[in-house]
């Protein structure tokens, strides 16, 4: 056996014996949380997004779990198997509780939340007494377990795992996605306005895009104007729109003076013959020459 060779072998035993103790496994786990997340922001999509993200998912959540309670007198295969089923439990949960908080249900939010949970699962397993007291006594992952035998933690969180996935499932793919009304402005050509800058004579011509997206028909009220200036006049507009439909109204401003001016966009909203409400205000900077 050369050097080479026999200092591969150290390093590969050294590595195996860090991970079968409990501080091995806990710095294994926040630093792998730490390095998925920062591939899943820099690569989000490619191929190293799914190679990292696919255990820091469907793994090390669970994985969490297992360390916090389900440690003592469970085998590794157990254990592997626990893992992956109740790291699907936590997704679900924690996709749950950011549906219901401001912050809301994204790839940011569901990175950030995988992330503290699974920090925060090792210090909490690391520093309080009674979750280090289930473990007693346990102090590797020692492979020379008894062959696989589920016992009935084991069978309940997996099957509560699956009939969670299942109603979560069948949530999504049966629920009724409401549409959200919106209100945009664009340039003439229905493109994002990227020129600030316009010479005197322009007519500077904007498109007032609207959607729909309430629970029945209301009539949209947009209006055009120049912020704290008499030279231009209101341009005001009003339709009934259908749930779900859409409406563009354009507006223009002959631009005949020079330096700057705010331009504004409001739309408000009226129910049946109830006031009309203001959704959104909208307003851009021009500079004409």
């Amino acid at each position: 056996m050369t050097e080479k060779t026999k200092g591969q072998g150290d390093l590969t035993a050294r590595t195996t014996r860090f991970l079968r103790t409990d501080d091995g496994q806990r710095i294994t786990i926040c630093v792998f949380a730490i390095l998925a997340t920062l591939v899943l922001v820099a690569f989000p999509g490619g191929n190293f997004a799914l190679l990292f993200g696919t255990p820091f998912m469907f793994f090390v959540p669970g994985f969490v779990v297992v360390r916090m309670f389900f440690w003592k007198d469970t085998s590794l295969e157990a254990k592997v198997i626990l893992s992956l089923g109740l790291s699907v439990l936590v997704i679900i949960l924690l996709g749950l509780i950011l549906v219901f908080t401001p912050i809301g249900l994204n790839s940011d939010s569901t990175r950030a939340s995988l992330v503290m949970f699974s920090i925060g699962g090792v210090a909490l397993e690391r520093f309080v007494p009674r979750l280090r007291a289930k473990k007693s006594g346990d102090e590797t992952l020692s492979p020379n377990y008894a062959p696989l035998k589920l016992d009935k933690v084991v069978v309940a969180m997996l099957a509560t795992a699956l009939v969670v996935s299942g109603i979560s499932l069948g949530l999504v793919v049966t629920a009724d996605y409401p549409s959200r009304t919106y209100f945009a402005i664009t340039d003439q050509d229905g493109m994002t306005i990227t020129t600030w800058t316009w010479p005197v004579g322009t007519n500077f011509t904007v498109l007032m895009e609207m959607k729909n997206g309430e629970d029945g028909p209301r009539t949209f009220i947009c209006q055009a104007y120049a912020y704290e200036s008499d030279f231009w006049e209101t341009q005001t507009a009003s339709k009934l729109l259908q749930k779900g439909e859409k409406w563009t109204q354009e507006a223009y401003f002959i631009l005949a003076l020079t330096g700057h001016q705010r331009f504004d966009f409001d739309l408000y909203i009226q129910d049946g013959t109830q006031p009309p409400v203001l959704y959104a205000n909208l307003h851009i900077w021009i500079h004409m020459v």
